[in-house]
């Protein structure tokens, strides 16, 4: 029986693989210097293509064939926990979202909280009721999303024309829809179900209480506030996508335009309908006036008996609709997303209009690039009543972390931020006095979470509606009886250059994360050039060292983002700005390092976080799509930023179904198709923005989308057509002959094909992911797997081949109704336990500068925190083979260092200094805390005048 062979970090080391008969292999230096991995290959004589090639050959069997693994049912969602109807739950840290966190007791009787108690403070329990310990567990109110596409039946947008004020989304609500049970699972109680933004008058709102297992009717809040979705920008404008639109209005002139010809034609309506009821009320006969069930929603408006609630982004166009509603005298219940309300705060504050925004999404279409995370603090602190929302089915389970941002990059208060997904959610919805907060009289609406709800190291443990449970946490994956352990690592020491010259940095007095030596507290690191020169467990006076105090503060390696899209990718709806998909099929010659714009926006924004390093990689085409580079976050050029050039091969796996599926790529027997087909993609239409039925990935994973093997028999063709192609290229380099024809796809291919250098296999479900195996084993490839989505489903087969797997994104909606709520959280502990090789990446265009995030939900969910550090650092750093250089904090390594106020991967901590090849970096310095500077600025000077 083979055993996993240790990576030896030191001088000189090899990594250690396996041959066929399990006996090691030594990693042999290629041509470049670089070391690599021996070929992927199962345990023995054995191969993966025996385990999959049935199910391939079959297309349709289930996955489960390989391996079984975890399910989840409407049997399996229903609580076991019964708390009756009056429960007492002591000892528990309370986030009442009204005053700090207390320790004490909440008494919850008929659905409503009856009495709330600090520690040592004397109560009476109700009778009958049922008392909890939670002694070690805290407690917060229900999540209000303000902004949700969720429990709509088939799309969200009647697009067909510009005001569709009749419709109502009341008449489209799925109660089956697997959105609302995942939503639990995150704490939300209650939601506002809005109308697509494609049109600039769209169709009215709902406001539902989440429970599953009910009916429609008994979901919605009767007595709620009436509210109209507007829209404003490029959705209505149709910017975006690939048709175009001939439809009116096609400029944000247009917009205004229809405003004014709309409530001008509405208030003619009101006046004809009034002057009609008073000429019927003096007993006249008057002709009645055509009923326009259109224009009396519009005249509602301006009565005020319907609220506004606007899809925006832009500062002018903030302003137009503020200045609209004054004119024609409606009010404007939020403004939707507003990502540039931060540069208007005053004038909305001073309008009274409330704001509901996003926490950090930017950059994914034009009007989205002046978007801050700074935002949500900058306008509650102008005075607008602010919050935040989700617009999606996958973040809406993580809004309590999504408030912890406000935290992180504004240093709000943490009452405050928890209200911004909590009370000033319901505040805008008009049910502030019944939900929101943990008061007595309000509605018992609570979450029980295993730590503080702004921790994005905490998880749900239950979620309470109206006193009854609706959401209970079952341990799907037996993480909790049976976790992964931290797997022991050993690095050997370096040697420090005697021609390092420069001045010498210290970080003293602070807890150094060695990540592969163990924790220095109060510990000193000096840096010296580009290096790390000492990791010591005390300080001594060095003549004239800069020495930064970082006493109370953490010290860790850089992070690094693998499968980037930095450099490549600026403006998602901007296809001038996007270099990462070529055309033309397969393309293994490609490099991304010399198409890096390294003045881009991107830069700055991912190592404000405490990125240092990124693999940049083609994301598109193929499926062979091209080499990756390794690149520092810092430098003027290209090449300052360059690493290691052609580091690896990207491969868009051809995919194979693990069951049958229809037209739209939905599975068959799966009749809730809403997570499926309508994934709101903004900047693109889709189902929320112009009323298509369009299918959408269903494993968020490349374009390629084989029925069947073909593709993967077409690729094994290249490959071997390259190895035939290299072979001739050296034998007659060898005897002196003429070479081959040149062929510059082949002879790029040809180190990946021999095994030389490693492939990226992207794959996401689970099928793929086996056919990859199979294809990297038959091939004797240095291969990885990318994505994983599903490799949860086959870790242990997985763990057999010793292929590691690179899983991004962890925020992922799991890919069936049937899977765990929270299959893609657990995916890296599952990988981890069963001893798969893994690294975390956020297959994120936009916010990469969310992995330490994205790693803290794997912790929350059952990866050892060690190995989540470890995810987003060594590992990665290993899976390029840079780990002598990077990964870990040791002295003769390459000095990317970066300073937290706390942990690594807490949201609520936030870099202090960060150095990239120790060179100081000014956090300050992107974009987006430019114009957070300048606009708080702007707010302290409209207030003095």
């Amino acid at each position: 029986m083979q055993t996993q062979g240790r990576l030896l970090g030191g001088q000189g080391s090899v990594e250690r693989g396996w041959t066929r008969d399990g006996v090691g292999c030594e990693g042999r230096a290629n041509a470049q210097g670089r070391k690599r991995r021996c070929p992927v290959i199962l345990f023995k004589r054995q191969t993966l293509f025996s385990l999959v090639l049935p199910v391939i050959i079959a297309g349709v069997m289930p996955v489960a064939a390989a391996q079984d693994h975890a399910f989840e049912t409407d049997a399996e969602r229903v609580p076991t926990l019964e708390v009756g109807t009056s429960v007492v739950l002591r000892n528990v840290m309370i986030h009442s979202a009204v005053r700090p966190a207390f320790r004490g007791t909440v008494v919850v009787a008929d659905g409503k909280i009856q009495g709330v108690f600090s520690e040592g403070e004397p109560f009476e329990s109700p009778a009958n009721s049922q008392a909890l310990d939670l002694d070690g567990m805290h407690l917060a109110p229900g999540v209000v999303d303000t902004h949700s596409h969720s429990a709509i039946e088939r799309g969200v947008n009647e697009g067909s024309v510009s005001i569709t004020a009749e419709v109502t989304m009341r008449d489209v609500v799925d109660a089956d829809d697997i959105a609302i049970y995942r939503a639990l699972a995150g704490g939300v109680t209650t939601i506002r179900l809005l109308h697509g933004s494609a049109n600039a008058i769209g169709g009215r709102d709902a406001v539902l209480k989440l429970r599953w297992g009910v009916t429609a009717d008994e979901l919605l809040i009767e007595d709620a506030e009436q509210g109209i979705k507007f829209a404003l920008g490029e959705n209505p404008k149709r910017s975006n996508g690939s048709r175009g639109s001939s439809r009116f209005p096609a400029t944000r002139m247009g917009i205004e335009a229809l405003y004014q010809r709309a409530f001008e034609r509405a208030r003619e309506y009101d006046t004809e309908i009034k002057a009609y009821n008073a000429a019927q009320a003096a007993g006249a006969d008057p002709v009645p006036v055509r009923r326009d069930i259109r224009l009396e929603v519009l005249a509602g408006i301006l009565a005020q008996d319907v609220i506004v609630h606007s899809h925006c982004y832009r500062a002018d166009e903030i302003l137009m609709l503020i200045r609209t509603a004054q004119q024609f005298g409606f009010r404007i219940g939020t403004l939707q997303h507003v990502l540039e309300g931060y540069k208007v705060a005053h004038e909305m504050a001073e309008a009274n209009v409330p704001g509901s925004a996003f926490a950090d999404w930017w950059g994914y279409k034009v009007e989205a690039y002046d978007a801050i995370p700074q935002a949500p603090h900058l306008m509650a602190k102008a005075g607008v009543l602010t919050s935040i929302n989700s617009d999606s089915d996958e973040m809406m389970r993580r809004l309590y972390e999504e408030a912890a941002k406000s935290v992180h990059y504004a240093g709000m208060d943490r009452v405050e931020a928890l209200k911004l997904v909590t009370l000033n959610g319901a505040l805008q919805l008009g049910l502030g006095d019944r939900i929101g907060s943990i008061e007595v009289g309000k509605d018992a609406d609570l979450v029980l979470l295993n730590g503080d709800p702004l921790s994005g190291l905490s998880r749900v443990e239950w979620t309470m509606v109206e006193g009854e449970l609706q959401f209970q946490r079952r341990d799907a994956f037996g993480l909790d009886e049976n976790p992964g352990t931290v797997t022991p690592i050993e690095e050997g020491s370096y040697a420090v250059s005697s021609t390092l010259s420069g001045p010498l940095t210290v970080l003293a007095g602070g807890t150094i994360h060695t990540i592969t030596g163990g924790v220095v507290e109060g510990g000193s690191l000096v840096m010296q050039g580009d290096r790390i020169v000492a990791v010591e467990s005390a300080w001594d006076q060095i003549e004239g060292a800069r020495v930064i105090d970082v006493s109370g503060m953490h010290v860790w390696p850089g992070m690094i983002s693998l499968n980037s899209a930095v450099g490549l990718h600026e403006i998602g709806a901007v296809r001038a700005t996007d270099d990462t998909s070529e055309i033309g099929g397969n393309q293994p010659d490609l490099r991304v390092t010399a198409s890096i714009h390294a003045e881009s926006a991107h830069i700055g924004v991912t190592r404000h976080n405490g990125i240092t390093r990124v693999q940049t990689t083609p994301r598109g085409g193929g499926p062979v799509r091209g080499q990756s580079a390794v690149l520092q976050l810092d430098g003027y050029t290209w090449e300052e930023m360059l690493k290691v050039d052609r580091d690896m091969l990207h491969v868009n796996f051809p995919r194979i179904a693990n069951i049958e599926r229809d037209n739209y790529g939905v599975e068959v027997g799966n009749e809730h198709i809403h997570d499926n087909i309508c994934g709101h993609s903004h900047g693109e239409y889709d189902c929320f923005t112009s009323g298509a039925l369009a299918p959408a990935p269903v494993d968020g994973e490349g374009e390629s989308r084989a029925a069947d093997s073909e593709a993967v028999k077409a690729l094994h063709e290249l490959f071997e057509e390259s190895l035939d192609y290299g072979r001739r290229r050296d034998e007659a380099m060898g005897a002196g002959q003429p070479a081959p024809v040149f062929d510059p796809r082949l002879d790029a291919l040809v180190p990946f094909a021999r095994g030389e250098k490693p492939v990226a296999l992207h794959a996401s479900n689970a099928q793929t992911i086996l056919s990859a195996a199979e294809f990297a084993a038959t091939r004797e490839l240095d291969a990885l797997i990318y994505g994983g989505r599903e490799a949860w489903k086959v870790a242990d087969t997985l763990a057999q081949t010793g292929l590691p797997v690179v899983i991004g994104s962890v925020w992922a909606l799991p890919s069936s109704r049937y899977d765990p709520y929270d299959s893609a959280f657990a995916n890296a502990a599952v990988l981890q336990r069963a001893g798969v090789r893994f690294a975390i990446t956020t297959n994120d265009t936009e916010n990469e500068r969310n992995l330490p995030f994205q790693a803290a939900k794997a912790a929350a969910f059952g990866l050892p925190l060690e190995e989540a550090v470890r995810s987003v650092t060594w590992y990665p750093a290993q899976f390029l083979g840079i780990d002598d250089r990077v990964g870990s904090l040791k002295a003769g390594k390459v000095a990317d260092v970066v300073v937290t106020s706390g942990h690594l991967l807490e949201i609520d901590s936030a870099p202090q200094y960060l150095f990239i090849a120790g060179r100081e970096v000014d956090l300050g310095d992107d974009k987006q805390s430019r114009l957070y500077e300048r606009y708080s600025k702007r707010l302290q000077e409209v207030r003095s005048r």
